[in-house]
């Protein structure tokens, strides 16, 4: 049995797409700038270069801002000390942002005088905080204790104890903190004024202060000290 041929409709001719503009790619995001980057390259930059170079890297270093927080963080890299001074100068000049004119604040400055002190250049370290104080900035308690605890390292126990005498005058505007009563028992019983350093923690305790490891370790070594020098004498 013969079967009739089937008839197909023609195929349909499809519409191909009209081809859509290319859109523009996306631009990414800009990389953000993180602040502990850019410490890292200024201190990278005072590390690797004279200051000849290193200054006009630095006034045009992008995301570089001339404000306390980095200054600060710059300073407690420990970069070169002649460096990290004159960079300390450039923050508070009119080249660095004529825009906005920094000044230094406690912050800065007790990070600069720690910089001066560690180095043991005292004579300096007292006259930046004699600038300090002409630039009416309040030192805090940070600042006292650093600069106490560097005379201290320094043999000037006298000069020290000056400094514990001018933060205690100040309690209204700068009371000691656990930190400045361990340093100052420090230097007294380093110095072997352990009837003063006595009268110091007694008058930390007073004041509600709980002594911490640090302040313990100080009373145990003076105690093993003092073990030792009686044992001499039997």
């Amino acid at each position: 049995m013969l079967r009739r041929p089937r008839h197909f409709l023609p195929a349909k001719h499809r519409r191909r797409p009209k081809p859509q503009p290319k859109q523009p790619a996306a631009a990414e995001p800009p990389t953000p700038t993180y602040t502990r980057d850019i410490v890292r390259r200024v201190t990278n930059i005072l590390r690797d270069h004279p200051w000849s170079a290193a200054r006009p890297l630095l006034l045009s270093l992008p995301g570089l801002t001339w404000d306390s927080h980095t200054v600060a963080r710059v300073l407690k890299t420990h970069p070169p000390l002649q460096k990290a001074f004159l960079f300390f100068r450039l923050a508070a000049s009119p080249a660095a942002d004529p825009k906005a004119a920094f000044r230094h604040d406690r912050y800065t400055y007790t990070s600069m005088l720690h910089l001066l002190g560690e180095a043991g250049r005292v004579p300096a370290m007292l006259r930046l905080l004699a600038e300090m104080l002409r630039a009416g900035v309040d030192p805090d308690a940070a600042t006292f204790t650093t600069v106490m605890h560097w005379l201290g390292r320094a043999g000037d126990v006298d000069a020290a104890m000056g400094v514990w005498e001018e933060m205690r005058s100040r309690r209204g505007r700068c009371r000691p903190t656990l930190v400045s009563y361990t340093a100052c028992v420090k230097i007294l019983f380093d110095a072997g004024r352990a009837a003063e350093g006595k009268r110091v923690f007694e008058e930390m305790v007073a004041e509600g202060l709980r002594p911490s490891c640090t302040t313990y370790t100080v009373l145990i070594q003076h105690l093993a000290d003092a073990g030792k020098e009686n044992s001499k004498l039997l």
